[in-house]
């Protein structure tokens, strides 16, 4: 019985057995009366009339062999009455009757009532009269018959055998599919991760295939993850070793006396410390859905700040940053996330934008749907390929290997950037721009908006 096919076959089974009891015993219940009435305007009719011809032609002994015959085969206790009233079979009229003859006589209709025992009252005409036949017949006389062993067993083994058969295909029908579930279940726990069900169920359209697509939906993710887990792990073995090997260097070089090796040690200490922190970052994010405080944020002055310590930082190449925001408008989330949100983007940008131009960071409510707010970042650059727009979003993704090396990126900003946004049911989007240059933007649900 732990077996679901076990289950589903045995349950099926006495399912089927209890429906057949219970529909037996409501039509015993329900549907006697009527049954009883049709059987008594029948049958009674030939055997009144019988009755009558026998007694005709062969009296009363003959009357009473019929009368015999009739209650050792059918159960039923019968009398006749001639045309006077006078009972002619010697024997009574059965118990209980009296009154429906008569009633039989006068209205010269027969009479039939069904209840425990069945009772009519049939009116046979003749050229001597009108006689009554009246039969009585207990309603359930075949349950007090003594049955037939042999054929009672006969019935219920091909009874049997026909609802095991039937439960069988239906406990099958269940039971496979979840068995194939298991053992793809089984083949991806021992790592074989390309494993899908979805092809065995292509003739089934029920719960049982939406199941198998949403186990193949699982497979493919976990798959995913774990292929992205194994090159984010390379990435960060590759990102690691440039800086570890230039500290190996500077250190030996230290050794002999370069004192501006410890410089070169101090930069590469400080690179490695910062992506140490975004990956922890990165991971922190993937490793939670919700990430943790939900505060008020006034968007305006987080932009004001940021956009001021990058306008310093571009000073030196004659970068400017210029904040557009009509609107003073708060978003939830916890503070430092989104700061360094909007600063991975806009950092990103100001790496990017050309000497003597400039990064834009227009904020704008549509007043179409007051509950999202937009936030657009804008450079100058040389833009980015449009096959490569979608995978800028990616960890440790670089359109340019050698020049993101050179201006210090790691890869990893825009990643935690998008995991933010997301994380707070928000949307972010890049695109090149028609006259030079990328735009990020980003689509933050709001929670109060001033104009």
């Amino acid at each position: 019985m732990r077996g679901i096919f076990s289950k589903i076959f045995l349950w099926f089974w006495f399912a089927m057995a209890a429906l057949g009891v219970a529909m037996v015993a409501f039509t015993v219940v329900t549907g006697y009366q009527p049954i009883g009435r049709r059987w008594m305007s029948h049958t009674l009719d030939l055997y009144a009339h019988s009755a009558v011809d026998f007694y005709t032609h062969g009296g009363v002994p003959l009357l009473n062999q019929y009368l015999d015959d009739i209650q050792q085969a059918s159960g039923i206790r019968a009398a006749l009455v001639d045309p006077h009233g006078n009972e002619v079979s010697g024997r009574g009229v059965p118990e209980g009757t009296l009154g429906l003859v008569e009633r039989a006589r006068v209205s010269r209709e027969s009479q039939i009532q069904t209840s425990l025992l069945w009772t009519g009252a049939l009116v046979v005409p003749s050229k001597d009269g009108n006689y009554v036949f009246v039969a009585q017949v207990f309603a359930l006389r075949g349950l007090t018959r003594q049955p037939d062993l042999g054929l009672l067993l006969l019935r219920a083994a091909v009874a049997l055998l026909l609802a095991g058969a039937l439960c069988f295909l239906l406990a099958r029908h269940f039971a496979d599919p979840i068995r194939r579930l298991q053992t793809a279940a089984g083949r991806m726990a021992k790592g074989d991760l390309s494993v899908r069900t979805s092809p065995e169920f292509r003739d089934r359209n029920d719960e049982l295939a939406e199941l198998a697509r949403d186990f193949d939906r699982m497979a493919d993710h976990v798959e995913s993850l774990l292929r992205r887990q194994k090159d984010l792990l390379g990435d960060i073995s590759h990102e690691l070793r440039s800086p570890l090997t230039r500290l190996s260097v500077s250190l030996e070089l230290a050794r002999r006396g370069d004192t501006e090796a410890l410089d070169r040690m101090s930069r590469d200490i400080e690179v490695l410390g910062k992506l140490v922190g975004e990956i922890l970052t990165l991971t922190r994010l993937d490793a939670r859905a919700d990430p943790g405080s939900h505060a008020p944020v006034s968007l305006r002055p987080m932009l004001e700040g940021i956009a001021e310590d990058a306008r310093l930082e571009g000073s030196r190449e004659d970068k400017s940053v210029r904040l557009e925001q009509q609107e003073e408008c708060w978003i939830k989330g916890d503070p430092n996330l989104l700061r360094s949100c909007f600063e991975n983007v806009v950092r990103n940008a100001l790496r990017y934008t050309r000497s003597g131009s400039g990064v834009v960071i227009h904020v704008a409510v549509d007043d179409g749907n007051p509950s999202k707010a937009e936030i657009s970042i804008l450079d100058s650059g040389p833009g980015v390929p449009p096959e490569v727009l979608h995978r800028l979003f990616e960890p440790f993704f670089r359109v340019s290997e050698a020049r993101d090396r050179e201006t210090g990126g790691s890869g990893l900003g825009l990643a935690i950037s998008q995991k933010v946004v997301k994380s707070y049911g928000g949307s972010i989007e890049a695109r090149n721009r028609r006259g030079g240059g990328l735009e990020v933007t980003i689509v933050m649900p709001v929670q109060k908006a001033i104009s």
